[in-house]
């Protein structure tokens, strides 16, 4: 009992959320997968539907789950007050029947984990991309933020972070009217990370520009809600894109997970818009 209690004091909440997701993709891979998921969604969680709406629905009451879903983090970032944090990796389906018309069984999720009033973890964001590629769990996750995000930076609050973050997606969705590929790229983080449906995902500056430049859809976004870190170093928005200036009224969900930079200002971290 005193050890587990010294090794529970001496965790990080880099520790904490690592732990969390392996301990949800374990779950899936021993009870319905349908029940593992609500056991560890927030009870406000969203998931891509493909639009952004109440992620519980979609799990509750449901006949089990074909085929096992396996996956791991690979990449984990917390913010300074230890209350946003950010998991991604690969997944893959197991043991799908042969007449399944899933076409693609791997890609990469994409979570945002909250921290709860009692102090556990659960999942707020729920997203990812399908994509072909060889799958393996990560061996290791490597800490986003081993130097603490926006650093130099001047404090900040949670209000600071959304009322920045509302004028950056208001700016980013004119720019996006000319082009959604640019309008990302014109306001990316050095670390960026981009996820397109059916791409390998782009991870840093120089693998993203290649992917934004070949992104020119010209789409308006409208953000449901801005959702802030109370150190206000991290802040994730979400909502709904529609095609511009054409007759096509096709639309898509967005993720962007907005990141303080050393000068106070905001830059996008993460874009998920498949």
């Amino acid at each position: 009992m005193i050890t587990a209690l010294l090794l529970a004091a001496t965790l990080t909440p880099f520790d904490e959320v690592v732990a969390a997701e392996r301990a949800f993709a374990a779950a899936a891979a021993v009870k319905d997968r349908h029940q593992a998921f609500l056991d560890h969604l927030a009870p406000d969680a969203i998931a891509f539907l493909p639009l952004p709406g109440p992620a519980r629905p979609s799990h509750e009451g449901k006949p089990p789950a074909q085929g096992k879903l396996v996956w791991g983090p690979s990449w984990v970032a917390v913010s300074s007050s230890g209350d946003l944090a950010l998991s991604t990796g690969p997944w893959e389906i197991q043991g799908l029947p042969e007449d399944s018309p899933l076409d693609v069984k791997t890609g990469w999720f994409f979570s945002v984990w909250r921290r709860q009033p009692g102090g556990a973890w659960k999942v707020a964001v729920d997203a990812g991309t399908s994509a072909r590629m060889k799958f393996a769990l990560p061996k290791q996750v490597e800490n986003g933020f081993a130097e603490a995000p926006g650093k130099g930076a001047p404090q900040g609050t949670a209000g600071d972070a959304k009322s920045a973050v509302t004028t950056a997606e208001r700016a980013l969705s004119g720019a996006a009217k000319s082009g959604l590929g640019a309008a990302i790229a014109a306001m990316a983080d050095a670390h960026v990370r981009i996820y397109r449906e059916r791409k390998a995902g782009a991870f840093g500056a120089a693998d993203a520009r290649t992917l934004l430049a070949n992104d020119k859809r010209s789409v308006s976004c409208s953000t449901d809600k801005i959702i802030a870190a109370v150190s206000g170093d991290l802040a994730y928005a979400y909502g709904t894109c529609a095609s511009a200036g054409t007759d096509d009224q096709s639309k898509l969900g967005f993720l962007h997970v907005w990141r303080r930079q050393a000068d106070g200002s905001y830059k996008i971290l993460v874009d998920v818009t498949p």
